[in-house]
């Protein structure tokens, strides 16, 4: 599978979130975190982590009870149209309605965005197959998918939000898609922040990834830093207590007292510990850690900052 084919400098940011909270009666969000220009940034979390909330705050379509989100430098809550027009959106358990065609979806389009480009639209309706005049009601789940990516890059944004635009599909759908976000992401100056239950779609498109749980980003790190120097530990119960854990940034004691750990260097382990399993580190592994974690050390630098500001106000 390709990697991400950008090889500029990340620029400004064109997503921010400054400490920005929500508080419902179960559950409470706590985020900081930045996209900049030329970047694909993965969200990664189970159901329930937070990924839904940060989209819908992002988006305007709830409202932050402190702190900030900014889209292009503007409040995410009050959008002028002129930069809702530079956003696209594919949010998860949504879509158009069902007795729609893909050639209403462009009429649709054509009256919302000023700079909806219906000769890009039919060629990507007719790159990918989709029948223009047959109601979305007959569309298996990957001809959806594909649409709504479709009317979502159509009128050429700078910044895609992408809750879950994967979700359901079968290998040849899912790659087809990121083929066209790669292709997206041609043009300097734009932005994706995508969320995904599949760590191989992460892993093979983003520049980096951010790590939510229970509402907070623990985990914020690039991925070819992931791939490359993170591992996978695993120590047995027997040598618990001769290993160095302090650098890990999780672990998990299970019942039979053996320890697994997310760890930042994983060659110290291999050179160190011949004895202890050590493996490559990934997006589902720092998953299942962080989740099942009794220790975590908070590895987001734009916490950190933030933190820092605030301190210095």
């Amino acid at each position: 599978m390709m990697e991400s084919p950008r090889t500029e400098d990340s620029g400004r940011p064109l997503i921010e979130c400054a400490a920005v909270c929500k508080h419902y009666p179960d559950f409470a969000l706590d985020v900081t975190l930045t996209v900049p220009e030329n970047t694909i940034v993965g969200l990664v979390g189970l159901n329930g982590s937070g990924k839904t909330t940060l989209f819908r705050l992002l988006t305007g379509l709830a409202k932050a009870d402190d702190g900030s989100c900014r889209m292009l430098g503007q409040a995410a809550d009050t959008l002028p149209v002129s930069v809702k027009e530079q956003i696209g959106v594919v949010l998860a358990d949504t879509g158009f309605p069902a007795v729609f065609t893909p050639r209403d979806v462009k009429r649709i389009l054509a009256a919302f965005y000023n700079g909806f480009d219906p000769e890009y639209f039919d060629a990507l309706v007719k790159r990918f197959s989709i029948p223009p005049d047959k109601a979305l009601e007959t569309f298996s789940t990957g001809m959806k998918a594909r649409l709504r990516v479709i009317a979502a890059i159509s009128h050429h944004p700078r910044i895609l939000l992408l809750d879950e635009p994967t979700a359901g599909l079968d290998v040849v759908a899912r790659n087809q898609i990121l083929d066209l976000l790669r292709e997206y992401m041609e043009t300097p100056g734009r932005s994706i922040l995508i969320s995904s239950h599949i760590a191989s779609d992460l892993e093979n498109l983003c520049d980096s990834f951010r790590l939510i749980s229970r509402g907070r980003i623990l985990l914020a790190e690039d991925m070819d830093v992931l791939r490359d120097e993170y591992g996978y530990v695993k120590v047995p119960a027997s040598l618990a207590r001769s290993v160095d854990l302090k650098g890990v940034v999780c672990r998990k004691t299970n019942p039979d007292g053996s320890i697994e750990a997310l760890v930042s260097d994983r060659q110290f382990y291999l050179d160190n510990y011949p004895h202890v399993l050590v493996e490559r580190g990934g997006v589902d592994e720092a998953l299942l850690l962080f989740e099942g974690a009794d220790a975590v050390i908070d590895r987001n630098p734009e916490t950190e900052i933030t933190r820092k500001g605030k301190e210095t106000r």
